[in-house]
């Protein structure tokens, strides 16, 4: 009985080891999308919400969207506290879209928010003035191409806790011991440009730029009434661009300020013209060569 016992034992144990062995099936990287929610809901602080709001200057002609809204907290604080003429929440969880219109209903915003359910890779936003995040460093990263291409000149962009890699932000604060970073999308500038500076008196002056951009900077090579200009740093704020300059003019070192608005291929502003003396102001139009935006 004992050796039947043990020849038992064996033939059990090689069994087991002979048993095959299931496949595992290796699983493919995560993708946004409805299916598949890439960032785990965390609510944000509603100290957070304020400042984030106060950080975007949300006011009464905004359009806020918030991108992973969860339950529709900062939508509705922006239609409730600040005044936003509407406010969408973009979510890929049902549920949490069903729990912010619950909300929305009982804050009284209803008729100013709504909440989607879709993927926010696949969400039209363009007519957002404000969006705003709450994902992660990866997410803003991809989600970055399309903030730039598809928001208007001066929309604002507020992401809580985490950046966007290389592209700086406007600003960033502290709140409640958490970081927010604050992005003006700015006008697109780089290329070819030709234009005048035109005096009170009528004269007008031919000026040639070529400019390269990285986000909100930019720099440029100018040629000036024959003059040739380096111009290291331009600043774009929304489709806002000023930088300043030294040149001599007719034989004196003059500093030369330039402000203008850029719409598409279209500039116009002024160049004031300032010495120890005097100040000159010239309006300033400009067409840009290339179409390539």
């Amino acid at each position: 009985m004992r050796r039947s016992f043990k020849f038992l034992s064996v033939l059990a144990v090689l069994t087991v080891v002979a048993a095959p062995i299931p496949k595992i099936q290796a699983q493919a990287p995560a993708k946004p999308g409805l299916g598949n929610p890439s960032v785990p809901y965390v609510p944000t602080p509603e100290e957070v919400v304020m400042g984030m709001l106060e950080l975007a200057n949300v006011g009464r002609e905004d359009v806020v969207y918030d991108l992973g809204s969860g339950d529709g907290r900062l939508v509705i604080t922006a239609a409730q506290k600040f005044g936003a003429k509407k406010g969408v929440g973009i979510e890929i969880n049902p549920g949490l879209v069903n729990k912010s219109r619950e909300n929305a209903k009982e804050a009284g915003v209803s008729d100013r928010v709504q909440f989607l359910n879709q993927d926010l890779f696949k969400s039209d936003f363009r007519e957002a003035s404000v969006v705003t995040l709450y994902l992660l460093p990866r997410l803003n990263l991809q989600l970055r191409p399309k903030l730039l291409s598809e928001l208007r000149p001066g929309s604002r962009v507020v992401s809580h806790a985490f950046s966007m890699g290389d592209w700086r932000p406007d600003k960033r604060v502290a709140i409640d011991n958490r970081t927010a970073y604050l992005w003006i999308i700015p006008a697109r500038v780089e290329g070819n440009w030709t234009g005048t500076l035109s005096t009170q008196s009528g004269q007008k002056i031919p000026y040639r730029m070529q400019i390269t951009q990285s986000f909100q900077n930019a720099r440029a090579m100018a040629e000036i009434a024959g003059t040739t200009v380096s111009l290291p740093q331009i600043r774009l704020v929304g489709d806002r661009l000023s930088f300043e300059h030294r040149q001599k003019i007719n034989g004196q070192d003059m500093r030369v300020r330039v402000n203008a608005q850029v719409v598409n291929n279209s500039l116009q502003g002024t160049a004031e013209v300032l010495n120890a003396n005097s100040t000159e102001t010239l309006s300033m139009t400009g067409t840009r060569a290339s179409t390539d935006q």
